[in-house]
């Protein structure tokens, strides 16, 4: 079994957050605020490490390296990336939004992708902050070339989301799809009425037998297995309710257990379901047009009467809410394109089965009794598989693809006797030039009407999502200057506090040291400077720092989660406990910390003042000699984690807990060529020095920060 099986969206959100809810949000592919692919961002998730590899590295990119959309005709493919896509399995799922993008060389083949990771919550709650949390960060990347900024972004809407989650009252049905909007897309949105939703049953049922509710073992993949696709149209009236209602459907044709990609490009009018491990070539459809790919409800199959009647018994019921498993009798006939050859790739394969579907029309259409063999076609070869929208229902005399050799033994049936004497040519010709006139001035009002009433409903829905937008946008402003009133009421009621006790600690100096017996009366000696106290002070955060002799403040302990939090409004970390440091935090993000701790607190600084990570020098004064041998056990003893601050061995001479063998602390300076320079150790380390590029997390590296005159 893969590990994609084994691992994708069957994780345990305790892991990663109490009470069995988890939000991440991950980003990766082209911005121009990186020369290359993006840097992982948020990957915290063995799902959202499992995503990217599949969707865009394997997915994205083999197409890309194949040539295969480029080889498209201009009709046959989407002009650029715009899409969201919805990720399920077993109740958890991945939302994600990507859209066409560059790096900051102006290369623009690949697309941006952002992802959001759910576990413990309903896809109807999900959706709704999903949605629009994805096209506002879209909006959002597409307005900066800065990576720092993305990243910033990226952390707070993955805190907002957090903050949402924990507070979320959530209830409810897993898909819901309200009654008159199941009735309206069973009656309008699949094709002809009906037609369309049997004809998707039809070929659902030859394809997705093997893995139907109840019938597919994960840990015993049937032999030969592989990853199915089916497109159908759209249907729902806004993305939300697409995702929703062909969650609701598929849910009755496929176990829960089997991992379900729904792919849905934004501004065109049908949706990829992928079922299984997609490999490359599924990923042939994020650009290319029903022309290269037809449209399931589209293709004329010719159902028994067992199949049909079954089939619109269970449409009734599912329209009316019932989410059973469809129970179906098999297919008289296989449908075309049930099983994808595995030696082609994705477009090679769509192309053979629309030739196979042509030709055999074709074929069918020829045999047929009326005019006689001379009479020709006046439609191009396969226009109903080509329509990007379901028309009407394609005329009952019309045979199903089948194989050409049947269709060639096939008795054709009619009324007309084979000794009738044939009409006369002119007549005929007059006959034939006119019903290719009414034909065509059909299909050209057909074709208007259909494009009208398209364009009508796309102007419609863009309407109502700025509409939406706008307001949400009116709502996120109001609460940005709620909080940002009550940060600055806490930032004064801190600096006050501060400052108070800045002033009741030095008088309290000064009262010792008016008392302190003079160096004469008392010889000093390591041990007794070992015991010496250091003055201390607390800031704003929560965070305590201690005098050191050169003048600099240096943090007691290393900078927790909780820390980190206060002013980054994330935690990056692995390990989640607020009371131990934060890790997985690069270099970058350290310094970021610092700066906009910096001006958190830069009413109750002195002049000049700022934080900072320490230089090298400033870590050699404030470890004070101290060796790994002075700890109490070997820093790798049993320990997969870092501890909580200040519990893992004593303080060192200045007062100092955890500068040694907790996790790697980031230097100012040092460090060869780009990379940068850690101190320190870490819990899985003795080693005193590391270098590392500047924009690398590791579980095991944090940082410590120093106050500082500049």
């Amino acid at each position: 079994m893969s590990d994609f099986f084994k691992k994708f969206l069957i994780e345990d959100a305790r892991r990663f957050a109490p009470g069995g809810r988890y939000a991440g949000l991950a980003a990766f592919g082209k911005h121009p605020g990186w020369d290359d692919h993006v840097e992982d961002l948020g990957l915290e998730t063995e799902s959202l490490i499992l995503a990217k590899t599949l969707f865009y590295v394997n997915g994205i990119g083999g197409q890309i390296d194949s040539g295969a959309w480029e080889k498209l005709d201009p009709a046959q493919q989407l002009p650029a990336f715009k899409h969201v896509f919805l990720w399920q399995r077993s109740g958890q799922f991945l939302i994600g939004r990507l859209w066409s993008s560059s790096d900051g060389k102006g290369r623009k083949r690949y697309p941006m992708v952002v992802c959001l990771h759910f576990i413990g919550v309903t896809l109807g709650w999900a959706l709704k902050q999903a949605l629009a949390a994805l096209a506002e960060l879209e909006e959002a990347l597409l307005r900066t070339n800065s990576a720092e900024e993305v990243r910033g972004i990226l952390n707070r809407k993955r805190a907002a989301l957090r903050e949402a989650l924990a507070s979320a009252q959530i209830q409810g049905e897993y898909a819901p799809v309200s009654p008159d909007a199941l009735n309206n897309i069973i009656q309008n949105g699949a094709g002809a009425n009906r037609e369309g939703f049997l004809r998707v049953l039809y070929q659902g049922k030859s394809q997705l037998a093997a893995i139907a509710p109840g019938k597919f073992n994960p840990r015993a993949q049937p032999a030969g297995f592989r990853a199915q696709q089916i497109r159908v149209p759209a249907a729902g009236a806004n993305p939300e309710q697409t995702l929703l209602f062909w969650t609701r459907f598929f849910m009755t044709q496929v176990d829960p257990s089997v991992p379900l990609l729904l792919t849905l490009p934004l501004e065109a009018n049908w949706l990829d379901v992928t079922v299984g491990e997609p490999e490359s070539h599924e990923f042939f459809c994020l650009r290319a047009s029903p022309k290269a790919v037809p449209l399931v409800s589209e293709v004329p199959y010719t159902m028994d009467d067992a199949f049909r009647s079954g089939a619109t018994t269970f449409l009734q019921r599912f329209q009316h809410g019932e989410t059973k498993a469809a129970e179906l009798p098999a297919p008289a006939t296989d449908p075309p394109f049930a099983t994808p050859a595995p030696a082609k790739s994705g477009w090679r394969k769509w192309l053979g089965v629309g030739l196979f579907v042509i030709f055999a029309g074709v074929a069918a259409f020829l045999l047929l009794p009326k005019g006689g063999q001379n009479q020709k076609t006046t439609d191009s070869p396969g226009t109903n598989a080509e329509s990007s929208r379901p028309r009407a229902n394609p005329s009952a005399s019309t045979s199903p693809p089948q194989k050409i050799e049947a269709a060639k033994t096939e008795t054709p049936k009619s009324d007309v006797p084979k000794e009738q004497p044939r009409n006369d040519p002119a007549a005929e010709a007059a006959r034939i030039s006119q019903e290719k006139k009414n034909s065509d001035a059909m299909a050209a009002a057909a074709k208007l009407k259909a494009d009208t009433e398209a364009a009508a409903a796309k102007e419609k829905e863009r309407q109502t999502l700025a509409e939406a937008a706008r307001l949400e946008k009116e709502k996120q402003i109001a609460a940005q200057k709620l909080l940002e009133e009550q940060k600055r009421k806490e930032a004064e009621e801190a600096a006050a506090k501060t400052k108070a006790a800045d002033e009741a600690k030095a008088k309290m100096e000064l009262a010792a040291a008016a008392v302190a017996p003079k160096p004469a009366e008392s010889k000093s000696s390591e041990g007794s400077a070992a015991s010496a106290s250091r003055p201390e002070m607390t800031n704003s955060i929560g965070m305590v720092l201690v005098s050191m002799p050169s003048g600099i403040w240096v943090g007691k302990y290393e900078v927790t989660q909780g820390e980190y939090r206060k002013v980054m409004w994330s935690n990056p970390s692995q390990s989640i406990n607020d009371r131990q440091p934060v890790e997985r935090v690069t270099w970058n993000g350290a310094k970021a910390f610092c700066s906009k701790l910096t001006e958190m607190e830069r009413s109750s600084l002195k002049a000049g003042s700022a934080y900072s990570l320490p230089t090298e020098k400033q870590w050699q004064e404030f470890v004070a000699g101290q060796k790994f041998e002075d700890l109490p056990s070997p820093a790798n003893a049993s320990r997969t984690q870092p501890s909580m601050v200040g519990q893992a061995g004593a303080p060192n001479r200045f007062g100092l807990f955890d500068v040694l063998g907790n996790v790697w602390e980031w230097s100012l300076d040092g460090g060869t060529g780009s990379d940068k320079l850690l101190k320190g150790g870490a819990f899985d380390s003795t080693n005193y020095d590391l270098t590392m590029p500047p924009d690398r997390p590791l579980p095991n590296c944090g940082f410590r920060c120093v106050l500082v005159s500049q």
